[in-house]
């Protein structure tokens, strides 16, 4: 049985549900589209499987999810509760600022995999090789009519350019608080076109508190 605080409280009563470790990520990750077990663990870096069972089990008891051929997915509860997300990465990006040693390019790229649009790719498939120049690792980002998914690994498709830039860039791009330097596209203008339509999709932009914004304004 899952412990509780043992309140009435409603704070105390939703904090039950929300606050346990890795389940506000399990929770983002099914916001974004995430509906298969093994779908929602690659965007979950360092969750092990036995916990996300666990977590999972746990949201249906609940009844924030409901598993439906072999699939899991938010009730009506549970899409309510993902305001608390939304709410939680709002206040975060206004007075939160990520260590450089949390940066994951990974994470950043699995994120936008998952915000952009198949529908609107600028042909059936976009291939996008990241060279970065911080790390000796290389990251593709395929993007298709049929889904979007980061490599590790070449994935075998002709590739329609190759950007080169640094971990701190590609965060910031994928944050859309990107600096006018720092990254290097070896491709055509339609994919440099696109590459600016799919920074910031992420809806926790830089958000700062009001007095800095009157700092910078100086």
């Amino acid at each position: 049985m899952k412990k509780g605080y043992g309140q009435h409280c409603p704070i105390a009563l939703g904090a039950e549900v929300f606050a346990e470790r890795w389940t506000p990520i399990i929770l983002r990750n099914l916001m974004v589209g995430c509906h298969r077990f093994n779908t929602i663990l690659e965007g979950a870096p360092g969750l092990p499987r036995s916990v996300l069972s666990q977590r999972l089990r746990r949201l249906e008891e609940d009844g924030v999810v409901e598993r439906r051929d072999h699939e899991y997915h938010l009730t009506e509860c549970g899409r309510e509760l993902t305001d608390v997300c939304m709410a939680l990465g709002m206040w975060a990006s206004r007075w939160r600022e990520p260590q450089p040693s949390h940066h994951d390019p990974y994470l950043a790229l699995w994120t936008m995999s998952r915000l952009i649009e198949p529908a609107l790719l600028p042909c059936p498939r976009v291939v996008l090789r990241f060279n970065l120049t911080d790390r000796s690792e290389r990251y593709w980002l395929v993007l298709s009519v049929s889904g979007n998914e980061v490599c590790l690994e070449d994935p075998g498709f002709t590739e329609d350019g190759v950007l080169t830039t640094d971990t701190d860039w590609l965060i910031r791009w994928q944050s859309g608080s990107t600096p006018p330097t720092g990254a290097v596209l070896d491709g055509p203008p339609w994919l440099d076109r696109a590459l600016t339509t799919w920074s910031g999709l992420t809806p926790f932009g830089r958000n700062v508190p009001s007095e800095d914004l009157s700092q910078s304004a100086c």
